[in-house]
């Protein structure tokens, strides 16, 4: 620091030096050199004296000489001060940035920076440069990146977690750098860590996170201060054999200048969970196994080496089977390490292998009868999931070379009779029947079977059921009648079969080259799961307003068995918006070329005998008048089939120049309002009839039409032919039936001998 001095001092301690070296000869030493010789000392950039900074502070300073020159500087911090001198931290620079650290809990401490200059001939400034200043930092934060999840699951005795920690003040420069370690409790609820201390208490979330957050130190508040934080430098923690029992894990950060984590909270620090002994193995606890097949609706999961009973997956001989899977062991903090698989045979399993995440299994492997697919997965704790898939497979016999055509007639329609609102309007379930068996399927001089869903369904609680796949493989066409009480409490067969489990029996039926015709009221709700989901999507599409994921998935139906990208539905009774209106189906161009003709709703006034009362009774016209059917949809077909841009070359289609899913019949509707003197229906020129090639489900890298592997030709139509007159019903089904029964997934006919009906109830 500057202190007095002045030549006249300067030139009279010379001359007496010089005066006394003179009259003393070599007796007397030469006196010191005075203090005013020190090299001084200045900081010049520093907090101001007694402010409050943040933890890195740049400091400043600089020295002179009078008699030579500066040449490094001695500083100290703190405690160092009260050390002497020439015993502090030496430098040649001018500046430097510190880290002053604060106490942990108060995140905040007061500090001493002096710095004192060093010239050539070893003086140094006896009156350092000093300022005294606070430094504060705001707390780090951190959170468990991986590990049990907090609400209590069953983990294996070798578990681990992995967290991450943000301080935001701790670079240099003040902005968010990483924090520099952190610290854990392993909680063992009921337990003591030490003697002479209490058990922790039972688990209660509250209790422990305030137990947690009540301590300001390295332990736990008395009386559990037996339980002591530990350090940790990394990002991760491995427990290895841990005792079975309840768990509560906590992490806390603490960044480089000492501040400690707080108000710590559960699920981001602290996690709760119950460790499993380590024999005999428990069902569940293991790698978290997830498959993927093509003819499921929804994914297999499987965990542990146990796997518990599953349903066999059912296809038809001929089908090729796609699955695909992965595993995660981060609900125990483990990383997996491999998968193996086998069908049938396991005894020589191949290697784990991080790469073998999915096979194909083709029909020379799937030969009739039952076989099994085993998926193995392992972590780095060594801890297996074992899935075993069953698979059944069933011979078609309606592609046995020379079999005669067959038909099932699906009745999943359940007409409820004549009511008071609507009086002759609905047929009873027993006169529908009656039309079909002995009016209209005679009509296609193929026999046929009925199979009744309702009465299949009498006296289960599932309520209406479906055919199974074994049902079905006798039969080259399906015809389904499907009515329009359809929802989540009384789910139709078709519904059911499409999307209560996770595979449809009708799906793999068609995926191994039967034929459909599909017919009845509020197809699109039948099609699709939620209901509603091509009638919410139809302005936009299924394809645009859907991304990929389970709601996309479960429009597998209406996307690559139908075509269909939306529904225009008929389902509120008033006239004013069009309602019950429905009364022709008009074919298209195409529908022409196929051998369809116009087909008319029958309908007329009460007493004239026809199917469909036009007004069924009096009130108030604008609920009562019904001059066409109601539940009939509109159906908007999708601009690319499946959604996929380049269809033909996806699905490989049996006639690729031809669109895979074609318009056949068009709605007619009458006019909105009262009297019909509005505008045209709301449906009108939307699709009510369409025509399905056989075609791939896109399964293979390099898709080419093959008859033995492809869907089944198809013909959808969004009316009930119950109600068309009955020519008119004819004429539609026997076109429907001839385009499917030339379905190339079908046998070549066989030469027909005398025309005979054979019909069978299944009950």
């Amino acid at each position: 620091m500057p202190r007095q001095s002045g030549l006249l001092a300067w030139a009279l301690a010379i001359t007496l030096g010089t005066a006394c070296l003179a009259g003393c000869a070599n007796s007397v030493k030469p006196p010191l050199r005075p203090a005013s010789l020190d090299p001084e000392t200045e900081l010049t950039y520093a907090p101001v004296e007694n402010d409050t900074t943040s933890v890195h502070v740049q400091l400043y300073w600089n020295g002179f000489d009078r008699d030579g020159e500066v040449v490094k500087f001695y500083f100290a911090v703190d405690a160092d001060t009260a050390l002497p001198i020439t015993e502090w931290k030496s430098t040649t620079a001018k500046d430097s940035t510190f880290l002053f650290p604060v106490d942990p809990v108060a995140a905040s401490r007061f500090h001493v920076f002096m710095v004192s200059a060093v010239d050539n001939d070893g003086r140094y400034d006896r009156s350092p440069a000093v300022r005294s200043f606070s430094s504060r930092t705001k707390q780090p934060t951190s959170q468990i990146t991986k590990g049990p999840s907090p609400y209590n699951p069953l983990v294996p005795p070798t578990f681990a977690f992995e967290w991450s920690g943000t301080d935001p003040d701790g670079s240099e420069r003040g902005g968010p750098a990483p924090v520099d370690s952190f610290e854990y409790l392993l909680l063992r609820i009921g337990e003591a860590a030490g003697p002479g201390h209490p058990a922790l208490p039972y688990y209660n979330q509250n209790t422990y996170v305030d137990l947690v957050n009540a301590g300001v130190g390295r332990t736990l508040p008395a009386p559990y201060d037996d339980w002591k934080w530990v350090g940790i430098r990394g990002r991760g923690k491995r427990f290895s054999n841990v005792a079975p029992g309840e768990c509560v894990f906590v992490e806390r950060a603490i960044d480089g200048a000492g501040a400690i984590e707080k108000e710590l909270k559960f699920v981001t620090n602290i996690r709760h969970f119950t460790v499993a002994p380590a024999s005999p193995p428990v069902v569940g606890l293991g790698p978290w196994l997830t498959i993927v097949c093509s003819s499921l609706t929804r994914p297999i999961n499987a965990s542990g080496p146990i796997d518990v009973p599953r349903d066999p997956i059912q296809v038809l001989e001929g089908e090729t089977i796609s699955f695909s899977w992965s595993a995660s062991a981060d609900q125990y903090g483990g990383v997996v390490v491999g998968y193996t698989y086998a069908l049938d045979d396991t005894t020589h399993l191949p290697n784990p292998d991080l790469l073998a995440t999915g096979t194909t299994l083709t029909p020379g492997q799937l030969y009739s009868g039952g076989h099994t697919l085993f998926i193995k997965v392992i972590d780095d704790f060594g801890l297996v999931t074992n899935a075993a898939i069953p698979i059944l497979v069933f011979h078609p016999t309606f592609k046995d070379p020379g079999t005669a055509r067959e038909i099932l007639y699906v009745d999943d329609s359940l007409g409820p009779g004549s009511t008071p609102s609507r009086v002759g309007n609905f047929p009873s379930d027993v006169e529908e029947t009656s039309w079909w068996t002995l009016t209209l399927l005679p009509n296609l001089r193929v026999p046929f079977t009925e199979w009744d869903t309702y009465l299949a369904g009498q006296g289960d609680v599932e309520g209406r059921k479906p055919p199974s796949l074994n049902d079905l493989a006798r039969y080259s066409t399906v015809i389904w009648n499907v009515d329009f009480n359809n929802g989540d409490y009384l789910p139709t067969g078709l519904h059911k079969t499409l999307f209560d489990d996770t595979q449809s029996s009708l799906a793999a039926y068609l995926r191994g080259g039967g034929t459909l015709i599909l017919t009845g009221f509020a197809i699109g709700s039948n099609v699709s799961k939620p209901t509603s989901i091509l009638y919410a999507n139809w302005s936009r599409g299924i394809c645009a307003g859907l991304s990929p994921g389970p709601a996309y998935n479960l429009t597998y139906f209406s996307r690559t068995y139908m075509g269909v990208d939306g529904a225009l539905a008929n389902g509120a009774g008033l006239r004013t918006i069009g309602a019950r209106d429905f009364i022709a189906a008009i074919p298209t161009a195409a529908g022409i070329a196929s051998g369809y003709d116009s087909a008319l709703v029958d309908r007329g006034s009460l007493g004239s005998g026809a199917k469909w009362i036009t007004y069924p009774g009096s009130g108030e016209p604008n609920t009562n008048n019904a001059p066409g059917l109601p539940q009939v949809d509109g159906l908007i077909m999708a601009q690319n089939f499946g959604c996929q841009p380049n269809a033909s070359a996806v699905f490989a289609p049996e006639n690729p120049s031809q669109p895979i899913a074609q318009p056949v019949l068009l709605y007619h509707g009458v006019n909105v309002g009262i009297n019909e003197e509005g505008a045209p229906s709301p449906r009108e020129g939307t699709v009510v009839g369409i025509q399905v090639q056989a075609h791939g489900l896109g399964q293979v890298a390099t898709p080419v039409f093959d008859p033995n592997r492809s869907v089944g030709r198809m013909v959808h139509l969004t009316f009930p032919l119950y109600f068309l007159r009955d020519q008119d019903a004819v004429r539609i089904l026997r076109a429907a039936y001839a385009y499917v029964s030339a379905s190339p997934t079908l046998p070549s006919r066989p030469a027909r001998s005398a025309h005979v009906n054979l019909i069978w109830t299944i009950v």
